[in-house]
């Protein structure tokens, strides 16, 4: 917890010199690894800042909102060969200022870490995977869909799973990492066809990606 809190206590741009300083490039370095590198603050500062774009997007008058439906949720027509994008920009999407705040205070404290210790590269894959997957398991329920969650409980659970004895706040109660990551795994299975209307399909997705990813490049960097 300690080694954590240190090394958060970093500016993002000292945090991603350490990340730079501390981690060589492999062999498979490639475009993407090379794209990110040069970006001048961490990745999660410019997906934030994508998901307050695209949310300012929807409540600016003079933007046609039809778009909006057609290009970044998921809905029936999703699966059309010519709207397989809205797999991803829907996650990047949010019309509630409440979803957008919630989702992106969960981002920024374990997006941060995740990519402090990993690297912008692991940040964006889990990211990506956790909407893909979320996103896939959300058709199963008729309607419209947005929002970031499948994504950030897909990096809640790759936390989770990395650091399992850290302290969260769970509504400012102190509780290890591993109780908050069963208790989200509950709350995605048990809520499935409650009518609520909330995508816990998508939630459930994105914990089974982030916990796939972990273990997939457990012990890699």
């Amino acid at each position: 917890m300690l080694k954590i809190a240190k090394l958060l206590s970093k500016s993002p741009q000292q945090l991603k010199q350490t990340f730079l300083l501390n981690h060589k490039p492999q062999f498979h370095y490639g475009k993407v690894d090379r794209f990110l590198d040069r970006l001048q603050m961490p990745l999660y500062f410019y997906l934030i800042g994508i998901n307050v774009g695209v949310y300012a997007l929807w409540h600016f008058p003079a933007f046609d909102k039809n778009f909006m439906y057609k290009h970044f949720t998921l809905h029936p027509g999703s699966m059309s060969l010519r709207e397989l994008h809205t797999f991803i920009t829907y996650s990047f999407s949010h019309q509630n200022t409440l979803h957008l705040l919630f989702n992106m205070v969960t981002f920024y404290f374990f997006g941060r870490t995740i990519e402090a210790y990993f690297g912008s590269k692991r940040l964006l894959a889990v990211y990506l995977a956790g909407a893909l997957v979320g996103g896939l398991m959300q058709q199963r329920q008729a309607g419209v869909s947005l929002g970031a969650s499948a994504a950030c409980n897909a990096l809640l659970t790759y936390y989770i799973c990395n650091f399992p004895r850290e302290i969260i706040l769970l509504f400012f109660i102190p509780v290890p990492a591993w109780v908050v990551g069963l208790l989200i795994l509950y709350q995605g299975w048990a809520g499935q066809g409650d009518g609520s209307g909330i995508g816990h399909d998508a939630h459930l997705g994105g914990c089974l990606a982030g916990l796939a990813f972990y273990f997939a490049t457990r012990g890699k960097i």
